[in-house]
């Protein structure tokens, strides 16, 4: 299980939406809550199943995003440098 997290629109979503499908959005609503991909890689000869969990970065969702960092292998923190 690995995260990706930061605050509201900094593109978490389209990150995800691009390693996954290898295509960028246009467009993207605002997460609710958590959502979620899957992608197999190959590391080192061995086939890896990544289970990637995009968070919500809006304040109000705080307390339900934290909850899935228990039991996480790693996290990605997304920010806006011109914030």
């Amino acid at each position: 299980l690995f995260l990706v997290i930061g605050n509201a629109g900094t593109g978490k979503s389209c990150l995800l939406h691009q390693f996954i499908e290898k295509k960028f959005k246009d467009d993207s609503n605002h997460t609710i809550g958590v959502e979620f991909g899957s992608k197999i890689i190959n590391v080192g000869g061995k086939y890896v199943k990544l289970q990637i969990w995009d968070t919500a970065g809006q304040e109000r969702f705080r307390s339900v995003t934290r909850s899935y960092y228990r039991g996480a292998a790693g996290a990605l923190l997304v920010y806006d440098i011109t914030r």
